[in-house]
């Protein structure tokens, strides 16, 4: 590629690994889609991609990674997710820029350029409320529409996340800070995980069968999009150990059942010790302290009662599995989920909990639990996993959303007539009545 001009200082080019990551890095718009990491393992599943820098006297202003791609009748797209990386505070920089990446764009025969910044659109808190006064970004929106873009709105999807949960680091000391922040339920929730024995593996190459089993049931039995397996065997042989980390939850059912046993024995020997001694004294306080140990009895047997179905010779189950990157600034919770047989043990409770010490370990300042949907209100799709992640505290995030322009536009309007001509005809097949067999 050859080096490409805008103005008199602005020069594009394509630029290294390490060249793009020494700014991407450094940027508080750094993202695992934006990333070194994730190129070299798109570049291994045969997508055609390129990572690009803007330089001003030598210095980079902007970068990003491009993916082109190619329908079977030839459309091209050009398009920068989750960037490109640059200051939008300097609209002179974003005009020459996307005058530069439309120019790349037209050298490669694609027919429309897409971006999608990696920024927030209007700020919100842990419910969704919007909070314009702390960040609003509708002007920006208008200022890409003047360069000629197409604001496709930021939609609920798994193509390209633009809703968020995300619970900030910065500033918290300890585990112990750490796990105040969060709700009652998920205090009880991963404190009974730990006591259960409940621990964390990372999968590997050799251990991947196990990760993606869980994986593959939950999301069967959830309804969540997940790729298949030798999506996440790529990712394995082509990123760092610390940016792909395919995390099992896991559970010792002997040991577990063992554990259980013991805490059953004493508790129950503690309650009849102290049922004779309420009998023999009449004492309130004894009797207030057996209920609560009764209470303990009963919770034991019903844990022993619930384990029925899995005997010893399960051994140790692999109870969730979470695709989880780190890069950046942030620990990405990306899919996964608990597989339903197992859910007593609070499998995903532990691996996000177990992730976020990890995040507050290294440094990390964020926490996104990624992809969230039901925010409106209880009826709605996805509500119970926004609760679920409500639970360890933080906010909403909404993003700025996906941009469209067109680069030949002969082609990206008979792409659009197309489209919405195959649309219409699927919605009239739809409300046709269906032909009875004789």
């Amino acid at each position: 590629m050859n080096p490409t001009k805008a103005g008199a200082d602005l020069q594009l080019s394509v630029l290294s690994d390490a060249e793009f990551e020494s700014f991407s890095l450094k940027h508080p718009q750094n993202n695992f889609i934006q990333s070194a990491d994730f190129t070299r393992f798109q570049s291994a599943r045969g997508q055609a991609v390129e990572l690009f820098g803007v330089k001003r006297d030598g210095v980079l202003v902007a970068a990003g990674k491009l993916n082109y791609t190619t329908n079977r009748w030839g459309y091209k797209v050009c398009e920068c997710a989750k960037g490109p990386i640059l200051d939008y505070t300097d609209a002179a920089l974003v005009r020459d820029v996307v005058g530069l990446l439309k120019e790349r764009a037209a050298e490669r025969k694609a027919a429309e350029l897409r971006i999608s910044p990696n920024l927030t659109y209007i700020a919100r808190d842990a419910d969704g409320a919007e909070h314009p006064e702390i960040v609003d970004n509708r002007p920006l929106v208008a200022e890409l529409a003047g360069l000629g873009f197409e604001h496709l709105g930021s939609d609920m999807n798994f193509a390209n996340v633009n809703w968020m949960f995300i619970k900030q680091l910065e500033g918290i000391a300890d585990a112990e800070e750490l796990i105040m922040g969060t709700s009652y339920r998920t205090r009880k929730a991963i404190r009974k995980a730990e006591k259960n024995g409940v621990f964390l593996e990372q999968a590997t190459l050799e251990t991947l069968d196990e990760f993606y089993d869980a994986l593959s049931t939950a999301g069967d039995e959830k309804g969540f999009f997940y790729r298949e397996c030798e999506y996440y065997e790529q990712l394995l042989r082509t990123t760092s150990a610390e940016f792909t980390k395919l995390m099992m939850a896991k559970i010792d059912i002997p040991e577990y059942r063992k554990s259980i046993t013991e805490r059953l024995e004493a508790e129950a020997a503690s309650a009849a010790e102290l049922r004779r001694e309420v009998e023999e004294t009449g004492s309130k306080k004894k009797a207030n302290r057996l209920k609560v140990v009764q209470d303990l009895v009963d919770s034991y047997e019903r844990s022993l009662k619930d384990i029925e179905r899995f005997p010893d010779s399960v051994g140790v189950a692999t109870v969730a599995a979470i695709h989880f990157v780190c890069f950046g600034d942030e620990v990405v919770c990306v899919i996964g989920g608990t597989k339903q047989d197992y859910i007593y043990f609070n499998g995903a409770t532990s691996l996000y909990w177990g992730m976020m010490l990890h995040a507050l370990d290294k440094g990390y300042s964020r926490y996104n639990f990624y992809g969230t949907f039901g925010i409106q209100g209880q009826d709605e799709e996805g509500h119970g996993g926004y609760e679920f992640k409500k639970g360890f505290g933080g906010d909403v995030v909404q993003l700025l959303g996906d941009f469209v322009m067109p680069v030949r536009p002969v082609a990206f309007q008979a792409n659009r007539l197309v489209r919405t001509a195959i649309a219409a005809a699927r919605t009239l097949l739809g409300k046709l009545p269906l032909k009875r067999r004789a």
